[in-house]
């Protein structure tokens, strides 16, 4: 079991990051993902939606960023974390007042050679991925007005706000503690936008 944990799950990037974006939208709303059969632009629909969108905007930034620093990069799954947000899912599934979601079923596996081998940017690398869904949620936010289904948008922000948020928190291997030990004022920055889509 613990091998499994420390080796990566690796299919290809695109087919890995779907597998990782299908996971985080179930560990946000659990098994009530069915509800988009009956209501296809209900906040299920748009948690599913933002889900596919946001995680893998998210990672294909960290990706893009570590290959522009002559990196060679590429999503994949872990088995530790895999399980933790499936079972986040589990937990959402129980009929609580609260959500709580743990969403890290993998990240970018990144490696540098030459000059970046030392000196890449780290912070650049983990702060595009929570920038990415900070800039996704506020524009569905400013969409919301416009459109005629407010909840499948609120729950585009909700799933984007929550992973830009949990990925801030300071906590190694989070993107948050990458961020903070090299640009704190940045992370506080990002912090705050993330919660203040997040409420």
């Amino acid at each position: 079991m613990s091998a499994m944990r420390s080796e990566p799950i690796y299919f290809g990037h695109w087919p890995t990051l779907l597998v990782g974006a299908l996971a985080a939208a179930f560990a946000l709303e659990g098994i009530y993902l069915y509800r988009i059969v009956f209501k296809p632009f209900g906040i299920e629909a748009g948690i599913l939606t933002g889900a596919l969108i946001g995680f893998i905007v998210h990672e294909s930034a960290h990706r893009e960023v570590a290959k522009r620093q002559g990196c060679i990069a590429g999503f994949v799954l872990t088995g530790f974390g895999l399980l933790l947000t499936l079972l986040s899912g589990l937990i959402n599934s129980l009929p609580l007042t609260f959500k709580f979601a743990i969403i890290a079923p993998g990240y970018v596996s990144i490696i540098c050679h030459g000059f970046w081998a030392t000196n890449r940017r780290e912070d650049l690398i983990a702060a595009v991925g929570p920038a990415s869904n900070i800039a996704l949620a506020i524009i569905a936010r400013l969409l919301t007005p416009l459109t005629p289904y407010p909840l499948l948008l609120r729950g585009f922000i909700e799933i984007n706000a929550w992973i830009a948020f949990f990925n801030l928190l300071p906590f190694d291997p989070l993107d948050g503690a990458k961020i903070l030990r090299r640009n704190p004022i940045l992370w506080i920055i990002m912090l705050i936008l993330a919660l203040a889509v997040l409420a």
